[in-house]
């Protein structure tokens, strides 16, 4: 490489907006440009010639470079959680990265020369792209939320504003006489009460979730979908989820938004069931007339008293919980003409397994 040649190289890696690494066959770093020193906190000077692992020592970044190595493929558009800085403190943070790792290749004699890896850190549009996801695919949620504003908050706003001509009119002596106008105001906080029951109990009567709006979709697509927008969130509690997706799996008539919500609160409540490096699987398998999504995790388990009550609306054994996902899952599962059961096991795991038919009556 010639003088201006070197100078171009080190010009187009000082302007590119994504951190670049580049590690030779022996693990050794040989690249390392101004946004990785940022990403990754070091210097590069420091950084080139040193091992791999000494200077970016994340294990889950680490595994995509020895697959790489072994495999002489590619693997792009990843999205990992890294904790930083990586020893544990009070002001450890977490960061996501988009991430892509290439073989590269040099003439004959020398086919393979290291792993070319990209970095861009996308905490930021990360979390802001898997909310926006997650508020399309809770559209159901959002449809309940409005109504509960509309429903609930206008009562209430009417119940106050009659309390306080109430209290004014009974503040006044002069106005006592005035009877009639006293009991028209109770009589329509008593209504305005009266209304605010019976929402409430349509509410938990839980019949407000819309229509399913049934598609042809391929399943494997939908479900790899979701665990890309949860994965981060695993990987936070250095835990990991793994797809065991079948080929050739037949196409379902699904609400793509509601069943997205479906298998996201069942494996957001994986997540919440594992510890540190805890393991979840997805499985897809089909028979004749109905395909399978199978959910597994090695988490705290579900007791035998508390499993019959998990799907019940508002149950929740969490103190934060809300009891509103499991049932909510069952619903549209519900809705789907399927069903899902569950096994679980203190201290093992729990496994979720759902059955759609492929040719649901109705839909």
């Amino acid at each position: 490489m010639n003088r201006a040649d070197q100078n171009l190289h080190e010009i187009i890696l000082r302007n590119f907006k994504e951190a670049v690494v580049f590690a030779d066959a022996q693990g050794r770093i040989q690249i390392f440009n101004p946004i990785a020193e940022t990403i990754f906190q070091i210097n590069g000077k420091q950084a080139l010639g040193k091992k791999l692992e000494r200077i970016i020592p994340y294990k889950n970044i680490k595994k995509h470079f020895d697959f790489v190595y072994e495999k002489n493929e590619s693997n792009h558009d990843v999205e990992l959680a890294i904790h930083f800085p990586p020893s544990p403190s009070e002001e450890q943070e977490t960061r996501i990265l988009h991430c892509s790792f290439y073989p590269i290749f040099g003439k004959k004699g020398i086919p393979f020369l290291g792993c070319l890896a990209t970095f861009a850190d996308i905490t930021e549009k990360g979390l802001l792209l898997r909310e926006i996801s997650k508020s399309r695919d809770l559209s159901t949620i959002g449809v309940l939320a409005r109504w509960m504003a509309h429903e609930i908050r206008n009562p209430l706003s009417s119940l106050n504003i009659n309390i306080e001509l109430l209290r004014e009119e009974l503040g006044e002596e002069a106005q006592l006489s005035q009877k009639e106008e006293i009991h028209s105001l109770i009589n329509f906080i008593s209504y305005e009460t009266l209304r605010l029951e019976n929402n409430l109990k349509e509410f938990l009567d839980f019949n407000r979730l819309p229509p399913p709006k049934f598609e042809w979709f391929q399943l494997n697509e939908v479900l790899d979908s979701i665990v890309r927008l949860l994965r981060p969130d695993a990987q936070m509690k250095n835990a990991k989820i793994e797809t065991h997706f079948q080929k050739k799996l037949p196409m379902l008539k699904i609400d793509v938004s509601q069943f997205n919500l479906a298998i996201s609160n069942l494996l957001v409540n994986s997540i919440q069931a594992v510890s540190e490096k805890g393991e979840i699987h997805l499985f897809t398998r089909s028979s004749k007339k109905n395909v399978f999504v199978i959910i597994q995790d090695n988490g705290v388990g579900i007791s035998k008293e508390h499993l019959s009550k998990i799907f019940d609306f508002m149950f929740s054994t969490k103190p934060m919980g809300s009891g509103l996902g499991l049932s909510i899952a069952k619903k549209i599962i519900s809705d789907h003409h399927g069903e899902i059961d569950v096994k679980s096991e203190v201290n093992k795991g729990s496994t979720f397994k759902i059955r759609i038919p492929i040719s649901p009556k109705g839909n």
